[in-house]
Formats: C-alpha cells, structure tokens, sequence
C-alpha cells in the first residue's frame, strides 16, 4: 500500500493534525451545523488517529532521531536568517542578484530550496566583498559556508531516516492515510464555512498555514518538547 501524497513528512503529520485538531475543536459547532457527523465522537476518533500516528511515526528510537534532526536543521536556518542581516550591513546588497528571492526562500524554512541556492549566493558574496571590511566580510562568507556543509549533511541524513520510514509495515501507511484523508475533510469543509464569512479562519484550513505551523513548532519548541 503507498501512501496518499501529501505536503508533510510523515514525523509532521501527527504535528499537523494537532494544530488542525486545535482549529475544529473551537469551531465544532459550525461544522455540526452544516454536517451533524461532526460531533464530539467524531473529534474524538480523530484524536485517536493522531496519537497512533505519532506512536507509529515519532515514537521510538529512529522516530526520535528525525524530530531531533528537524529540530536542529529549523534552528540552523534561523542562524542562517540572521547571517543576511549581517549580510545587509556589510556587503553591496543592491549588486547581489535575487537577494530579495533568496531572502525569501530562506524565510520559508524550505531546505532543500535553501541548499540549491547558498552556493551561487556565496558566489556573489565572495564577488563582492568590500575592500574596506574584507576580513569581517570574508568572516561572514566563511560562517554561511559552514552552516550550508552542515545543513547539507542533515539533509542527507534526514532522507536516510525518512526513507527507512518509507519501509513500515501496511498497518503505517493505512494510518497515514486515513489521517490525511480526515484532515482533508475537516480542511475542505473549513474553508467552505470561513472562505466569505471568515477569511482568518479559512486560512487556519489551508495545507500551506499548517506547513508553517509545523514548521514554526520546530523552530521554537525546546528540544525535549520537540515530540508533540
């Protein structure tokens, strides 16, 4: 059995389906009104299917070890957001082609994005270091460097970790999927209640609001929290 595609990992579906959870659980009453089948039962079988997921998917030793590692790669952007401030002080910004897209891209937390673009960013950095601050400037450089490399190889480790993930049993998957597809239910139905009346709470609805929920959650939740 494969797996409905989805836009999260499968250590983020449990994160996800929480904040979602979070979102119907306020507005239940809205949502029996339109569908009596969404009621205090039905809030409580998807309670139960987030917390097998997160015991199938975030549980356990290797299921530690991916939490750990976004965790740590979410902060090690977050270090890199502040290595462009430096950046704007220091170096010809107005020369740097796409700095505002590539501010963009690392804003977004998008990994493998920021991994395609750093190396022709260093490029231009390097193609312009200032004659007056070279030694901070290179210093700078140097640190942006360091943290691609690193970030580079928790990508690739990351992917090991989530590829063994992709050889769980049917049972995995099944639950996987049958989360999703309740998500998606809760989702369509969520913006179909808010997209006029509501337009702040359509977005909680929105795939794209939950990535940045989960990826928020991995920013700033301490280390011993990051299993949620």
């Amino acid at each position: 059995m494969e797996t409905i595609d989805f836009p999260f990992s499968f250590d983020e579906m449990p994160v996800a389906a929480k904040f979602l959870l979070e979102s119907y659980s306020r507005d239940m009453d809205d949502f029996n009104r339109m569908y009596p089948v969404f009621d205090e039962t039905f809030k409580n079988r998807v309670s139960e299917q987030i917390q097998r997921a997160k015991e199938y998917v975030c549980c356990g030793p290797e299921g530690m070890q991916i939490q750990s590692l976004r965790f740590g790669i979410y902060k090690r952007i977050e270090n890199l957001n502040n290595m462009i401030l430096e950046v704007q002080d220091n170096f010809p910004v107005s020369r740097i082609k796409e700095f505002e897209k590539i501010i963009e891209i690392i804003e977004k937390k998008d990994l493998k994005a920021i991994l395609t673009v750093i190396p022709k960013f260093v490029v231009q950095l390097e193609a312009n270091i200032p004659r007056e601050n070279a030694e901070v400037t290179q210093t700078i450089i140097d640190r942006i460097l360091t943290l691609f490399q690193v970030l580079k190889l928790n990508k690739i480790e990351l992917n090991r970790l989530l590829n063994s993930r992709g050889l769980l049993k049917e049972e995995v998957f099944r639950c996987l999927n049958h989360l999703w597809a309740t998500m998606q239910d809760i989702m369509e139905i969520g913006q179909v209640l808010y997209k006029k009346s509501d337009p702040m709470k359509c977005v909680e609805y929105e795939s794209n609001y939950l990535k940045m929920k989960v990826n928020s959650f991995f920013m700033h939740a301490n280390e011993d929290l990051v299993s949620i």
